[in-house]
């Protein structure tokens, strides 16, 4: 299916689920159905994109999304993917991420024992009906199922599972997992964007007018600057501070953050000149900043082509699905739509960046020429509008809230903390993790006896009163005497020697350790480190200096 993937980026694809099915036409019903989805939300970095792939066993619809520091959009992918297979039962989805089955990873505590092994469950998990689907494995001898070992062909598994859903769906609580980690989406992210107050030149309001996507792209310029950057865009020779305006704007928290992080300063042969304690002019010179690095960066290549063929069949098969709304061909709203359907297929291409570059430099070069004005309602609202920026402040407290709330980390106070350090650290640990030691059934007398028989002695309940004579008379070896108290004390506890550890009993724990721990605990001010760490291992919430539980 997929060669190594690289990091942070999600792969997904779409199997028809019976025989007979035009790839165009169902790439139109699924573009028709996300289009206002993928058009509203604001992604990190880079678009929901399919294409079709024709592949020995049929075609298919494969897309892949780079979604960096912000994990919303990888769960915004999975929400379209969970949609398009509620609407169209004639496909099945998988998706993927560096990780692996990202589904199976979110639902770990649900999911099968066997789907937690990767080398079984690779190639098994489908999202078919806006459900999820597993395709078992052989677990005994008398289970039946098409694919008993290693991971199935997706053409066929697709026709499986549409054929014996009863067979594959995942259990109801696996299902509560994944809706509840998707939320509202893919129709609803208003938890997941930040508006607030800039103050923009009229060439980037206008841009931003027409292109929302690309205050990612600008953002992202800003984040990757160089030395050369900063020396080619000092004086900021195309993007002015000129028809000056406040504006609310719209941005993926992630994305907020991250340009929250960055500090630049104009340069005095620029001519801006910011107020540093004003929020809205300090990022108004950023964003054009940005801007200006990627005017700079800008080397015109060939006109991107989605090529006349392919896009003509799309075209058709849109106009079946009634994408187009009715609309006569050649008017505003049908070119409009048409733009965006291209740019959809563009966004499959490799080399997709360097088109949405292409598109910024176009809008820019038709500011300059007095062909595309300012906007003066729409997407950009006039300045004022500011959101609350109190997510960004992480405390420990709304740290622990968070795990707790995620992870399920007991709450408890400091009084519970060494009774469970004790029980943690008594238990056995080997190559697996930590295990239960209550499931150990041990026999002392019986290991006393097979440990006898190794050694070469006779076993007591087979001596016979002739033998034990003759055994008197023989000199025993002091070595194996030795050895056999020290066996004795250790599976029996008794103290047959006095420098002998009591191996069996647990690790008392030292206050100095203990207030050590805690110590390092709120050094840490809610960050990970090797305290919290211990803690959430063991289920332990310490809480904060002075907080009752």
């Amino acid at each position: 299916m997929a060669g190594r993937m690289e990091e942070d980026k999600v792969e997904y694809w779409l199997y028809p689920t019976e025989s007979g099915l035009d790839g165009f036409s169902v790439l139109a019903k699924v573009w028709n159905l996300v289009e206002k989805s993928v058009q509203t939300y604001l992604w990190h970095q880079e678009l929901f994109n399919l294409k079709l792939v024709e592949e020995k066993d049929g075609w298919c619809l494969q897309g892949g999304v780079v979604y960096g520091d912000s994990v919303e959009d990888e769960w915004m992918v999975v929400a379209l993917l969970k949609y398009i297979t509620s609407e169209l039962h004639e496909i099945s989805a998988r998706v993927l991420d560096s990780d692996g089955e990202i589904i199976l990873i979110e639902a770990a505590d649900q999911v099968p024992r066997w789907a937690g092994e990767p080398a079984l469950a690779e190639g098994r998990v489908f999202l078919y009906s806006g459900e999820v689907h597993l395709i078992p494995v052989c677990q005994t001898p008398g289970d039946v199922t098409p694919f008993p070992h290693g991971s199935p062909n997706p053409f066929s598994a697709s026709r499986f599972i549409a054929t014996y859903p009863h067979l594959t769906r995942a259990d109801t609580s696996v299902q509560k997992v994944i809706t509840s980690r998707i939320g509202r989406y893919p129709k609803e992210w208003s938890d997941n964007k930040h508006i607030t107050t800039v103050l923009l030149p009229g060439i980037l309001a206008a841009l931003l007018h027409t292109h929302k996507q690309t205050v990612s792209d600008i953002v992202h310029a800003l984040k990757d600057r160089d030395h050369i950057d900063a020396r080619k865009t000092r004086s900021m020779p195309r993007i002015r501070p000129e028809n000056q305006k406040q504006y609310s704007l719209t941005f993926p928290r992630c994305l907020y953050a991250l340009l929250s992080s960055i500090k630049v300063k104009p340069h005095r042969s620029s001519g801006w000149k910011i107020e540093e304690r004003s929020k809205p002019e300090v990022l108004g010179y950023q964003l054009s900043l940005g801007l200006e690095i990627l005017l700079s960066r800008h080397r015109r290549g060939e006109e991107e082509s989605v090529g006349e063929q392919s896009w003509e069949r799309f075209r058709e098969k849109l106009e079946d699905v009634g994408y187009f709304q009715g609309e006569m061909q050649g008017s505003v709203k049908y070119k409009h739509l048409a733009e965006q359907a291209q740019e959809f297929m563009k966004c499959s291409k490799e080399g997709s960046h360097h088109s949405r570059v292409d598109n910024i430099v176009k809008t820019v070069e038709r500011f300059e020429n007095g062909d595309l004005k300012e906007p003066s309602s729409g997407w950009l609202r006039p300045g004022g509008q500011d959101g609350d920026e109190s997510w960004m402040e992480v405390t420990p407290e709304s740290l622990d809230r968070m795990l707790a709330a995620r992870f399920g980390v007991a709450q408890g106070g400091e009084e519970n903390i060494p009774s469970e350090l004790n029980s943690f650290l008594s238990k056995i640990s080997d190559m697996a993790g930590v295990g239960d030691q209550d499931s150990v059934d041990l026999d002392p007398n019986n290991l006393i006896s097979s440990m006898k028989k190794l050694l070469g002695e006779p076993d007591d309940h087979t001596f016979s009163d002739e033998d034990s004579d003759e055994s008197d008379d023989d000199e025993e070896d002091p070595v194996i005497i030795d050895y056999m108290n020290r066996l004795d004390a250790e599976v029996s506890g008794l103290k047959g020697r006095e420098d002998l550890p009591d191996q069996d009993k647990p690790l008392e724990v030292d206050t100095n350790v203990l207030s050590n721990l805690l110590a390092s605990y709120s050094a840490e001010l809610g960050f990970s480190g090797p305290a919290s760490s211990l803690f959430n291992t063991l289920g332990i919430n310490p809480g904060v200096k002075g907080e009752k539980s």
